[in-house]
Formats: C-alpha cells, structure tokens, sequence
C-alpha cells in the first residue's frame, strides 16, 4: 500500500485497541469516543478486507489477522516515539534569538560572542539589535537585555549589569590649549549627549555634574545622539566630551580611543537587565543563554 494512503489514525486506533483489549479503554486513552474508535476499526477493516477482531461481552479477542498485524504495529509506534523522545533530548539546532540595543549589542555583547560560540557551538545566536523594545513576549525574539528599570509587563527580569557614567574624550582633545583641571571645565568643550529614552537632554551630564558638587547648571548645548554608542564614537573621533557608560566604554579605553579625564564615576538610574516570559524560561536553549550571560556580567 501507498505510505501516503496509509490511515494512520486508523491503525492507531487498532493498536490501542488491540493492546488494551477494549474498545472503551481505547477510547478514554486517545481522548476519543467509543463510537469513533468502532468507526475507525471499521474503516481498517473494510479496508484491509479482513476481520482484526471477535467482539467479546468483556471486550475484543483478536484475529489471526490481527495477530499479525500487531507487532507490526507495536514495534512501529515504539521506534517512533524513541525517535521523538531522542530529539526532544538532543540540543537544539536552531538559533537563540536576542534583542537589545545597538550600542550594548555592538559594546559589550560582540566583543563576547566569541566565548559563546566556543562553549556553544551548537546554538547559534542571532541579534537583533532594536531601538525600540520588541515584544519579547509575544515572540518577537526568545530574549531580550534591556536598559532601563523593571518592571515589563509579562517579563521575568534578572540583572545583568549596572551602569556607571562618568566623561569620556580623545586624548588628543586635551592636546589643545584648553585644560581639563575640574568637572566645569566641560562646558567649556562641545558636550555631547546621548538622547535615550524615557531622558531629558542634557540629564545624564547634569547628574554627573552634580555629583561632582555642581548641581545648578543651566541649559546645556551641543551634540545629542538616540544611541549611546554613537555618542562615543563622536567622543572618539575628538568632536567633545560625552557621558560615557563605563560597561560600554570598557574597550574603547583600554585601547586608548578614549580616556576618562576625571576619576568621578555615578551609578546611573537604569541598568541592563535579561528579560524572557517566564514560561519560556524552561526552554534549553533560553536556559543556556541566561546561564552564560548572567556568568559574563
């Protein structure tokens, strides 16, 4: 017979039956009705054009014909759910999907990938860097590291770093005649500004500032960015001073790019957080992607 012929939900039916020796047991088994288990026996009877059982008063005894199809069927059924069961065991093949800013992907992430892909080779990962918040709940990716504050509706959110800011420049910069001897020394220089969100203009390098013992500073001007990272790559390329995040800026001052010329460092209000629905939190690969990260802040 055709394998595309064959009446699977037919010779399920017979399987279960013949196993059980009841038609009623069957039923309760696949979730179905008596009647539509006799259906189906009926079906694979007229069929096959042979009887596969003898009703009985207690239940059904089953046919030399029955007899032979059986353990055909049994060892069938068998092999693939150990299939099954193998696969459900085996890592997953797939891809993690992770959003999360341009800046932390391209700062602090990247430079950490090759980690990843050492210890899980198996288990792509593929970024997918968003100003805006994808709705990790409803799939748009499986995880997310997010900056700002929980709580996110219907997310789980676990801490994975801090963030700390404080000025940032080319050592060139301070080639010129001006000095950078104290904090207001700054606005004497372009300031440049990362405008995220949910952040006035000009907040971030105000809190610093009054950290530093100069709370009233009035408007401040010059250079604003909608990403971080791009408020210092301006800083690298000696157009001014940014704020920079020291969990973004790590690289870009331990290979002299940029130098930090005050030693003053201030917790920021938001921080980077790892965020999945907690019913996803089971999933493998979900599982191994939070065991690393939170192992890597």
């Amino acid at each position: 017979m055709n394998r595309r012929l064959l009446p699977l939900n037919a010779l399920r039916a017979f399987e279960v039956s013949a196993r059980r020796r009841n038609l009623s047991r069957a039923a309760e088994e696949l979730g179905v009705t008596h009647s539509a288990i006799s259906q189906q026996i009926r079906q694979l009877e007229a069929l096959l054009g042979v009887k596969l059982f003898h009703r009985t008063g207690r239940g059904v005894d089953l046919t030399e014909a029955g007899h032979t199809l059986l353990p055909i069927l049994a060892d069938s059924f068998d092999r693939m759910g150990e299939t099954l069961d193998g696969l459900l065991r085996a890592p997953e093949r797939d891809a993690i999907a992770v959003t999360t800013t341009p800046s932390f992907a391209t700062k602090w992430l990247m430079p950490r990938l090759g980690r990843w892909r050492r210890a899980h080779e198996d288990l792509p990962i593929h970024l997918q860097p968003s100003l805006r918040f994808l709705d990790v709940a409803n799939g748009e990716a499986d995880v997310g590291i997010r900056c700002g504050r929980p709580p996110w509706p219907g997310l789980k959110a676990e801490l994975v770093c801090q963030i700390h800011m404080s000025p940032v420049c080319s050592p060139s910069l301070l080639g010129e005649r001006r000095a950078l001897r104290e904090p207001l020394d700054s606005l004497a220089f372009t300031m440049i500004h990362a405008d995220i969100a949910g952040h006035e203009l000009g907040e971030e390098w105000k809190t610093w500032l009054a950290a530093a013992g100069h709370p009233e500073v009035g408007k401040l001007d010059g250079l604003s960015f909608h990403d971080p990272n791009l408020a210092l790559q301006a800083a690298v390329d000696g157009l001014g001073i940014a704020i920079g995040y020291r969990e973004l800026a790590e690289h870009d001052i331990a290979t002299g790019r940029l130098i930090y010329p005050f030693e003053l460092m201030v917790r920021h209000a938001f921080s980077y957080y790892l965020v999945y629905p907690s019913g996803r939190a089971l999933k493998p690969k979900v599982r191994r992607f939070r065991k690393w990260v939170l192992a890597e802040s």
